[in-house]
């Protein structure tokens, strides 16, 4: 990304700060009311610290669950209510990270559980959590946020109740937006893909590998659903073609099974790759990853939201221009255990445990991130991304608001697992993961033939 379009991001973050009087600042009123949007991971783990420290709080949840994307919902396009699919579950899925880090702080699996569980034995998890912690009668269900104002002192949170079609409003102190990141696809766009007649897909539709047994499959992308893809589907397809440029230790996974450079463009009945060469297909998955949808964000917040970014966050969490606004689960390339700290730190600012800095300190600090991330290199699509920082960030975070510090080991698995994924795509789950202390863990071969679950519904 050019400097021009860095500055272009300052500018317009100095114009925003600038349109309204100061507000919120260390909020001391007390017991505020805050409302969080979405009753996934992010929300559920942001309420269980908003009930911890006595806040007086509700979620709103559009579905009639609880799990957000961990839920597997057989519907494609709109579920049963007639809402956009949150979920992006499929059959079959296996989490890709061991569960040590995706853990909630005080409530681990059950002692044997394999270190990388299914899809839908962490849903069973999710829901264990929100029982074990009572925070059901919190969550008001089939309310879909449309709107989220700022009103001189308050926020006005918008929404339809989906069962009754009426549309209401509730006025709240703080407001936590923590509605995921994995429900709204990135379509890539080629040339004659229009005239394409066999059935084309993003990986967030796709549900169970049976459902192109002995077709021509082309999975497009080699990110961790279309590394997944390629596992289910070359052992049922009749020929599966998969196009991506990642650099890996690939596996042999089956005769049917060819890799393909990025596409050229489409034909009615097939592919031509960079490479001048042709394939027939009957179906294409797109394994192009998700963007931010944040559609209910009204230009009174004084957030820049885009698919791609949004800023200007302090902590990658306080909205700077109205501090009583929050996102959890913004920060990309980061373990689900900085989602639950960024919850905890929410909580603790609506409890009033500590008072954020002003505004000009909470802007020199974004900028300083800026500074940084222009250092390496990076472009400004880039500035929500913590990745390799991420243990220094635990510490900053956790820090400023006295809260538990997540332990280095964390960062230290994860850095370890990346690598070790990509040389060992087809064996890497069958290892177990043992935290030793907060720096050191071990692992070791222990495959689970059917992928036992301990938990119940």
């Amino acid at each position: 990304m050019t400097n021009k379009l860095w500055a272009s991001a300052v500018v317009l973050c100095f114009l925003n700060l600038t349109l309204e009087v100061r507000d919120g600042v260390g909020m001391t009123k007390e017991n505020p009311r805050v409302c969080i949007v979405g009753a996934g991971y992010s929300g559920l783990g942001t309420a269980r610290y908003m009930k911890d420290y006595g806040v007086d709080f509700k979620v709103f949840e559009a579905t009639k669950h609880v799990g957000g994307t961990w839920r597997f919902d057989p519907h494609v396009g709109t579920d049963e209510d007639g809402l956009p699919l949150f979920t992006s579950m499929y059959k079959n899925l296996r989490i890709n990270t061991p569960r040590l880090t995706m853990e909630y702080t005080g409530f681990p699996f059950p002692e044997g559980t394999q270190s990388f569980p299914t899809g839908e034995c962490f849903y069973k998890y999710l829901k264990r959590f929100a029982k074990q912690f009572d925070l059901i009668k919190h969550i008001q269900f089939q309310s879909y946020i449309t709107s989220i104002k700022w009103d001189k002192n308050h926020w006005n949170v918008t929404y339809t109740k989906v069962d009754t079609k009426e549309n209401r409003s509730e006025e709240c102190d703080f407001v936590v937006v923590s509605n995921g990141e994995f429900s709204t696809p990135i379509w890539p766009k080629f040339e004659g893909q229009e005239a394409f007649k066999g059935k084309m897909i993003h990986s967030h539709d796709y549900k169970d590998p049976e459902d192109y047994r002995d077709r021509r499959v082309l999975v497009v992308g080699a990110g961790p659903s279309g590394l997944d893809l390629a596992m289910h589907l070359s052992n049922v397809t009749s020929r599966l073609v998969h196009s991506h440029h990642l650099k890996y230790n690939q596996p042999f996974f089956s005769d049917t099974y060819i890799k393909k450079p990025d596409i050229q463009l489409f034909t009615s009945n097939g592919v031509f790759f960079q490479d001048n060469t042709f394939e027939e297909i009957d179906d294409v998955i797109f394994s192009t990853g998700y963007e931010f949808a944040h559609p209910f964000l009204d230009r009174s917040v004084g957030i820049t939201a885009t698919g791609k970014f949004l800023l200007p966050l302090y902590q990658h969490t306080v909205n700077i221009r109205h501090p009583t606004m929050l996102f959890v689960g913004i920060p990309k390339k980061v373990l689900n255990s900085v989602i639950e700290a960024q919850g905890e730190y929410a909580a603790a600012l609506a409890a009033g445990k500590f008072k954020l800095p002003s505004q000009e300190q909470m802007l020199k600090a974004w900028l300083a991130h800026v500074r940084v991330m222009k250092a390496r290199g990076l472009k400004i699509v880039d500035v929500n991304v913590i990745g390799s920082d991420m243990d220094n960030y635990f510490a900053n975070l956790t820090a400023e608001a006295g809260i538990y510090r997540r332990p280095k080991v964390l960062t230290a698995i994860r850095d370890f697992n990346a690598v070790f994924r990509l040389e060992n795509l087809l064996t890497y789950r069958d290892y177990d993961y043992k935290i030793i202390d907060d720096e050191r863990y071990e692992k070791w071969y222990n495959p689970r033939p059917g992928n036992p679950c301990p938990l119940n519904d």
